[in-house]
């Protein structure tokens, strides 16, 4: 009778509290480890948009770069760089005062103001034109002439250093809105600000308050914008106002 009490015992199994303590564990580990896969994603996501967002703002800028401190190299003094408004109408007059350059955009995509420099050609043109604009895929990019460059540019804004008193010093920098005709021929210098997002929307906690000239941008798809920015003089402009 002993032994067959002894063996009963030994065969009983876990008691209802002893599964509830274990299911809570196993609980508390799976949250514990699925908390740890959301976070390891979350930074995997941010670092692979922050990488994307630094490749993309990195390339365009030295491009651009480039191109500003060169402007004008086949067109010795005279009007080195032009900027032309988003609007249809200055876009076609810009272009018909320009034919003998055979100047090619894709003017029904362009979605930010323009950057002519002169004097820089290419198999079809005697010029550069920067702009945003939209590529094959809806993506906005940093255009040259008429082909995309750096996809994720969503913003390009520049500003123009003006030498109003021909001392090779810039005076101000000005938005094209408040240039003058005759500014033009008086610029040395560019400053641009690029603004560049993420492919992969969601990445951010929260919407992102963009600095100026962007800071009025709707950032709620919460991807990651960053705003590159740099300044280039024109070597031309100061070589032929060191020749006068």
């Amino acid at each position: 009778m002993g032994s067959a009490i002894h063996l009963k015992r030994s065969q009983s199994g876990f008691s209802m509290v002893e599964l509830m303590v274990s299911t809570v564990i196993g609980l508390l580990l799976t949250a514990a480890m699925l908390a740890a896969f959301v976070a390891s994603a979350k930074t995997y996501q941010i670092q692979d948009a922050m990488a994307e967002v630094q490749e993309g703002g990195r390339y365009a800028s030295n491009i651009l770069l480039k191109d500003l401190r060169q402007s004008g190299a086949k067109a010795f003094g005279g009007v080195l760089i032009e900027g032309v408004e988003n609007d249809a109408k200055k876009i076609n007059s810009f272009e018909i005062s320009h034919a003998n350059n055979a100047l090619v955009i894709l003017q029904d995509n362009v979605r930010s103001e323009i950057v002519y420099l002169p004097g820089l050609k290419t198999a079809s043109s005697e010029g550069r034109a920067y702009y945003i604009g939209y590529s094959s895929g809806g993506v906005p990019s940093l255009y040259r002439n008429n082909q995309p460059l750096v996809e994720g540019v969503t913003g390009l804004v520049m500003e123009y250093g003006v030498d109003s008193d021909a001392d090779q010093l810039v005076d101000s920098y000005r938005r094209i809105s408040d240039m003058s005709a005759s500014d033009w021929s008086e610029v040395i210098s560019a400053r641009f600000y690029l603004l560049m997002r993420s492919s992969g929307s969601g990445v951010t906690d929260k919407s992102q308050v963009l600095p100026a000239p962007f800071d009025a941008l709707d950032t709620s798809d919460r991807r990651l914008y960053q705003v590159y920015t740099a300044t280039a003089l024109i070597r031309n402009a100061l070589a032929v106002k060191g020749a006068d």
